[in-house]
């Protein structure tokens, strides 16, 4: 049967041989001249591979790092003050379930927190991630389960048994993946579980371990509960801006009922899901990402300046394409065809690269500095972005050298010897424009880096206020059912305390709620006799034990340590640090004054006398993280409330070794008790305080590196080709009597215009871009003079580096040689 050849096919087929013919001949070029399509191919790959390696790390935390239904709809109720900063998402157990029960803007809200969860499996207890979350946390969530099910209104009726569902990690982790774990038996802190389901291996909703549906009811506390954070699904067409005038009479009805709970110029409003997790890394993401697109840019800027220099050798060649008839249109699709097979290769080596170079950014990125849902990997969206940015970076490099190159003279390209012709004004303007650019985005790049670094060395050397490179830390989180009430948490560390301080290789041990440096046990607002207070900014409050200060060794300034007698029959005492005595009683004696804390007087402390007569005063140790202004706090004995989670152990020795003798007296009090991050303060630092700026200095050196490398090379290529196009000019001084000096002075003044003026260029772009960088950087200013010096000596220094080799190769030029070769 014949073939039938339809108009459109017939047209289309001339169209296809002629992109196969570029195609071939594009691959010829390139094996031609091996040299140049590696230096190409790679110096995009660099730029191609970060673009990639980034991109999936800004698809994986910022774009797309949460796997629940229409994650936009899902809102946190959010209160804040005017007056202070930050917000509060979290609420009583009662506060939730009036705002669930009253609002009209949800169609479906959940309340969840975590909770240490013990589990009395085999062998030593073990402290499990624990979501405790209403029924129907799952069903807001709007993710079905990997094997099993969810709860459902049977598993909600009275008398019905509790039930469990698994996260997958620990699914695989302790029951290897076994699908018959459902229907378990699992002891659960005083409660046994039947587990129900396991949720699928994204689905890490607060990053549980074992999540816990529960039935809350007013003035209850289940499993301990005492905060809760409340999410709710917008219904369809509801907007955050609507919501405040729903929530505003909810709020004002709390708060006539609670009024130490809420701020006194509140308000109220919605928080998107998202912005409830760390913020600060999506912002370190999108600058990092910033400083890829520069680098890449660097890399289209020097590969277009290497074909820019390879067009001028092949203008003989375009130009008796051009005789032969063909239109500039099908020059500029040939050259522009030589690119894209450049820039595929180089796609496809730098997507590979990725691989390997994203394996490098996952280990470095801060602990929890990301969603536990995140998911960071090389999948079709990220690969698709990279062959984007493939053919972006075709067009970017590839269509300046083609449309210069096909604006040649026909026939004065002809009528050339068989050298070659001398580069033309333009093309000579835009390949040192290119190189005036590589230099000024690696200096903007270098601005970064140093700036970065400057913040890392500045928070390293934060004076701390304590000592931390003797200090062992652990978490024990009492059971709330088996230490229901602070006479039995008190007798419990009490005994833990004296244990611990008669291991040898101890000096001290310590209580608190909270630890130095990093947060205290609470922060909340205070009242002082005698004082009219205009600053409500909260203070922070520690309950500790009698030798806290002096395993911190926070020194005292005046008054007096509380004493063994005073912590057994609970006084109340506090000590003040000097930032409190500074912002409440500068002008008069601190000692003996009373400071109300009434917070204490509500759940779940609910303590009837809430003052505090202050003893004595300390210095000022670092209390909210290295980088945050020092707050007021009062210390408090712990053993009012019976509120303590952390152990600090002074040691003389190497704390790390002593770990184990530590943990074995919590066991040897309560066998199932378990005992949770054992560190010492220096690996604590390194993780929460050192590691994020870390990260951004790492990354930003790489980049910055790779930048002025490739700035080098561009630099050294547009110097070697001018020393080449001018060896005539060359030997003609030299043939005058221009000595060597001479030709070396021509050679620098060459490259230095161009570096001189990308140093300016970029200079300008740098302080204004600096200030993009305000928000990460920390005892640095974003217009540091010294950094600005020393990165304007550093490029002044490598680039006339580029410059040295043509330049000695321009005075080795004989004069001879180079009249006769013309």
């Amino acid at each position: 049967m014949p073939r039938i050849r339809t108009g459109a096919t017939e047209m289309s087929e001339p169209i296809i041989q002629s992109f196969l013919q570029d195609f071939r001949y594009g691959v010829r070029i390139l094996r031609k001249s091996p040299g140049f399509s590696a230096i190409a191919i790679l110096s995009l790959a660099l730029g191609i591979m970060a673009a990639t390696a980034m991109y999936s790390v800004i698809y994986g935390v910022v774009l797309n790092p949460f796997p629940y239904r229409d994650v936009d709809s899902l809102m946190s109720v959010k209160i804040w003050s005017p007056d202070q900063s930050g917000y509060r998402v979290g609420y009583t157990v009662d506060q939730f379930l009036e705002i669930a029960e009253r609002n009209t803007i949800f169609e479906g809200v959940i309340a969840s927190t975590i909770s240490d969860v013990l589990w009395s499996s085999q062998g030593e207890p073990q402290r499990l991630r624990g979501n405790v979350c209403t029924m129907n946390a799952f069903e807001v969530m709007g993710v079905p389960p990997l094997i099993g099910r969810t709860p459902t209104p049977a598993d909600a009726v009275p008398g019905a048994p509790s039930v469990a569902v698994l996260g997958y990690k620990f699914w695989n982790r302790q029951f290897g993946a076994d699908p018959t774990v459902l229907g378990r038996q699992m002891p659960l802190n005083e409660t046994t579980r039947t587990i129900i389901g396991v949720m699928p291996p994204r689905f890490m909703f607060r990053g549980a371990d074992v999540y816990l549906p529960t039935i809350f009811h007013r003035g209850q506390l289940p499993e301990g509960v005492r905060y809760v954070h409340l999410l709710g699904r917008l219904k369809p067409g509801v907007t955050p801006a609507k919501s405040e005038p729903d929530l505003l009479p909810i709020i004002a009805d709390l708060k006539q009922r609670e009024p130490t709970a809420f701020p006194e110029k509140w308000r109220v409003g919605l928080l998107s899901f998202k912005e409830t997790f760390p913020s600060g890394i999506r912002e370190v993401l999108w600058i990092l990402f910033g400083a890829v697109g520069l680098l890449l840019l660097i890399a289209c800027a020097n590969v277009s300046n290497l074909l820019l220099s390879r067009a001028i050798s092949r203008q003989r060649e375009i130009a008796l394409r051009a005789s032969l008839g063909a239109t500039r249109a099908r020059l500029v699709r040939q050259l522009l065809t030589e690119s894209l097979l450049l820039s595929t290769l180089a796609g496809a080596l730098g997507a590979v690269m990725a691989f390997g170079v994203l394996r490098a950014i996952i280990a470095v990125v801060p602990p929890g500095s990301i969603p536990d849902e995140s998911q960071i990997v090389i999948d079709r969206p990220v690969l698709l972005f990279s062959l984007g940015i493939s053919f972006f970076t075709a067009l970017v490099f590839g269509l300046t050298p083609a449309l210069h190159v096909s604006r040649g003279q026909l026939v004065a390209a002809l009528k050339e010897s068989g050298r070659g012709i001398g580069a033309g004004i333009r093309q000579v303007f835009a390949s040192n424009a290119m190189v005036v650019a590589e230099v000024a985005l690696s200096l903007v790049l270098l601005v970064g880096a140093t700036l970065m670094i400057r913040t890392v060395l500045a928070i390293q050397n934060v004076n701390l206020g304590i000592r931390a490179d003797r200090l062992l830390t652990l978490r024990v989180p009492l059971s709330t059912q088996r230490y229901a009430d602070a006479a039995h948490r008190t007798a419990f560390f009490e005994e833990l305390l004296r244990r611990v301080e008669h291991l040898p290789g101890v000096d001290a041990a310590g209580i608190n709620a909270g630890m130095h440096p990093f947060f205290g046990g609470m922060e909340t607002s205070v009242e002082i006799s005698g004082v009219t207070q205009t600053d409500t900014s909260p203070v922070v409050i520690h309950q500790v034990s009698r030798d806290y200060t002096k395993v911190f060794g926070i020194a005292l300034v005046e008054g007096r340590l509380f004493t063994d007698n005073e912590l057994a029959s609970r006084s109340h005492l506090a000590i003040a640090n000097q930032s409190f005595v500074r912002r409440y009683l500068p002008n008069s004696d601190p000692l003996g004054r009373l400071a109300s804390i009434p917070r204490l007087a509500t759940a779940p402390s609910n303590i009837t006398d809430n003052a505090f007569q202050i003893v004595g005063v300390v210095k000022d140790a670092v209390n909210r993280g290295l980088t945050s202004e020092i707050a007021p706090e009062l210390y408090i004995p712990y053993t009012i409330t019976g509120t303590a989670n952390y152990l600090a152990v002074l040691t003389n020795t190497d704390p790390t070794s002593l770990a184990k003798a530590v943990t074995e007296q919590v066991y040897a009090l309560d066998p199932n008790q378990p005992v949770t991050d054992v560190r010492t303060v220096n690996s604590l630092l390194n993780d929460w305080e050192y590691a994020g700026p870390r990260f951004s200095v790492v990354l930003f050196a790489v980049f910055a590196a790779l930048g002025l490398t490739l700035a080098v090379v561009g630099v050294y290529g547009v110097v070697s080709n001018a020393v080449s196009q001018r060896t005539h000019e060359i030997g003609v001084r030299k043939a005058l009597g221009a000595a060597s000096a001479d030709v070396l002075l021509l050679v620098f003044r060459f490259g230095a215009r161009l570096i001189l003026l990308g140093i300016g260029i970029g200079l300008a772009a740098s302080l204004a871009i600096a200030r993009i960088l305000s928000n990460q950087l920390w005892g640095v200013s974003p217009h540091d003079p010294l950094t600005l010096f020393s990165v304007v000596v550093l490029l002044l220094l490598v680039g006339f580096l580029a410059c040295w080799v043509p330049a000695r190769r321009a005075m080795r030029v004989d004069p001879l040689v180079a009249l006769r070769y013309e």
